[in-house]
């Protein structure tokens, strides 16, 4: 078994996005999560980073205080961050990063071509933000061409694969490309990306017992529990 996971990907906010659609939901996916051994998670709505503005920002935090309430009693530690959209480059204004670290949950257009990409992660270090891109192994760049993020490691990026892609559950070509970033050693992080209970859950023992099958344990603690510690608890990788 593993010591305690830590998932710092998840759309549980209720009612903000295509996650968790009301708080009851929400505290049945954290109750899954502490049933697959999660004890730290990150609520990671999304978020369109041309779109912020203080009001967003005052009302995120108010919805997330009532989730953590509400969770009081279940044993998962809670913390805030989104899966922030990057379409165009940053424009001067806050941003809410994992944990308020210098860490940015981090998505790019998957249509977008490797330099335009490039261009896009370039603007949020520069604002000095530490990108952790999310899914990049769903990204049609990527999939053509794995070694894509090697170029963004060389930035200062870091990059957060799905636990379901390595399952194979969004299909063969994901699969595979998760499986090459993972064989590299190209991969700071696993999540969950969890929407819900069954569409994209967010029970992650079965993605670590693959890793632990696959790769090895220190492998797997060290994608799930370790690596996503550091980066909430704002921490060098």
């Amino acid at each position: 078994m593993p010591m305690k996971l830590c998932d710092l990907h998840t759309h549980v906010l209720p009612g903000v996005d295509d996650g968790a659609a009301n708080m009851e939901y929400a505290l049945q996916m954290l109750q899954n999560a502490a049933a697959s051994e999660v004890s730290l998670l990150a609520a990671t709505p999304h978020w369109n980073a041309q779109g912020t503005n203080t009001a967003l920002l005052t009302d995120l935090r108010q919805r997330f205080c009532r989730l953590r309430q509400a969770a009081a009693q279940i044993p998962v530690e809670l913390v805030l961050g989104a899966e922030v959209l990057v379409t165009e480059p940053l424009s001067p204004g806050s941003l809410p990063t994992l944990n308020d670290s210098r860490y940015l949950l981090t998505e790019l257009p998957g249509s977008l071509e490797a330099a335009a990409c490039e261009t896009l992660l370039q603007s949020v270090l520069d604002r000095g933000y530490v990108p952790l891109v999310a899914h990049p192994e769903r990204y049609a760049s990527v999939i053509r061409d794995p070694w894509t993020v090697a170029s963004w490691l060389d930035m200062g990026c870091h990059i957060q694969i799905t636990g379901e892609s390595i399952l194979g559950n969004h299909g063969r070509s994901i699969r595979e490309t998760a499986a090459f970033l993972l064989q590299k050693g190209l991969v700071a992080c696993i999540a969950s990306d969890a929407h819900g209970l069954n569409r994209r859950s967010n029970y992650l023992l079965d993605v670590y017992d693959h890793l632990c099958v696959h790769y090895s344990r220190h492998y797997a603690q060290s994608l799930m529990e370790e690596i996503p510690r550091r980066i909430l608890h704002d921490q060098p990788l």
